[in-house]
């Protein structure tokens, strides 16, 4: 396993800004990392992601399409897909939960979305695949169940995740690549307490919070954190799965969170709408269709400063692929510029004052 570098330069009560390096590359948290599932962001191209440190790739999809023969050509996937900064693989266990499947105790029967063939990924072979995408970080197999599962069915789910992740730790091999633990336990604060002693036991590079955005309430997912948050290593990144939106990961930044990621402001686009800070609003909206100004007055990314809500409004309308690119880029960059500022916040001590301003201004 690869060290991850990590120097915290400030807090505001829990929240902190952390410089961090990791094989040469360095990047500042808290941060949101955009989803490139099958290593591209839809409608978007890399290019146009200048403030964007790390992006999420999906170790199912990729496995399955293109296929490891092909990233083998290109001695990974930072060059097939022409990224040279950072990249985190997700294991496939989400799509354990989202894709039809049979567990076991030894892996997860998984269905080709592609072909409707079968095949079996065990916690091993999911850390050959991703060695061989040549991620910068990589996430254990875990067994993500649903969150209102019952009791007996989640102690099983993390007993499950210890098994997977003692496999993995010992399987993984890869020097260059970090390895992060994933603590799993529903809404029951002593199984996410006993998962979270499972993995600080493996001693993994960076550990995540698993198992949340998946049908829990705003209040659940704060107590879970604030909870599970407490017993992580204060020199460990911290990293909340499948989260993205603006409130929900300030929520999150106040109790300590460093990492995020969701397809949520790709997602908002694709349906015309358009983050505003804290807020998003439907472009679709007949009361746009004259409307001079840009989507959102005062910022500064390449749409915002070149066309008008009627203009994009019209593309959304006739031409959806350019406007699904367009809203994409702003929704994006929106969401990097809040956590730019949540960082400039948190250094001079104004993080509450900047969370209110956002959610209320």
């Amino acid at each position: 396993m690869n060290d991850i570098e990590l120097k915290t330069v400030a807090r505001d009560g829990k929240a902190r800004l952390n410089e961090v390096t990791l094989n040469n590359k360095q990047f500042q948290t808290p941060l949101f990392m955009p989803v490139a599932t099958r290593g591209a962001l839809k409608s978007l191209p890399f290019n146009y992601l200048d403030d964007t440190d790390i992006i999420l790739a999906n170790t199912y999809h990729l496995y399955l399409r293109p296929g490891l023969e092909v990233i083998k050509e290109f001695g990974g996937l930072h060059n097939f897909i022409g990224w040279n900064k950072v990249i985190l693989t997700d294991s496939g266990g989400f799509q354990g939960w989202s894709i039809p499947n049979k567990f076991n105790d030894d892996g997860i029967e998984f269905k080709n979305i592609y072909d409707g063939s079968k095949f079996f990924m065990d916690p091993t072979l999911s850390m050959d695949i991703q060695q061989t995408l040549n991620s910068d970080i990589a996430m254990i197999l875990d067994s993500l169940i649903d969150i209102n599962k019952e009791y007996d069915e989640q102690l099983n789910a993390i007993q499950t995740t210890k098994n997977w992740a003692l496999e993995a730790r010992e399987h993984h091999s890869n020097s260059n690549q970090s390895l992060f633990g994933i603590v799993q336990g529903g809404k029951h604060k002593e199984l996410r307490e006993k998962s979270a002693i499972d993995m600080l036991s493996l001693d993994f590079n960076g550990y995540a919070i698993g198992g949340l955005a998946i049908g829990e309430t705003q209040q659940e997912r704060k107590e879970i954190v604030d909870f599970t948050v407490e017993m992580l290593p204060q020199n460990k990144l911290r990293y909340v799965m499948g989260l993205g939106d603006i409130e929900g990961m300030l929520d999150l930044i106040e109790l300590g969170v460093d990492i995020f990621d969701c397809v949520w402001p790709a997602r908002l686009a694709r349906h015309g709408k358009i983050i505003n800070r804290g807020k998003f609003f439907n472009l679709k909206n007949s009361k746009y269709k004259k409307d001079t100004d840009p989507l959102v007055i005062g910022c500064k990314c390449f749409v915002c400063s070149n066309f008008s809500k009627a203009y994009l409004r019209h593309l959304l309308t006739n031409e959806s692929t350019s406007a699904w690119f367009y809203l994409t880029l702003h929704n994006i960059v929106q969401t990097e510029n809040i956590l730019n500022e949540v960082r400039k916040s948190i250094l001079n001590s104004e993080f509450d004052k900047y969370k209110e301003s956002v959610l209320n201004g």
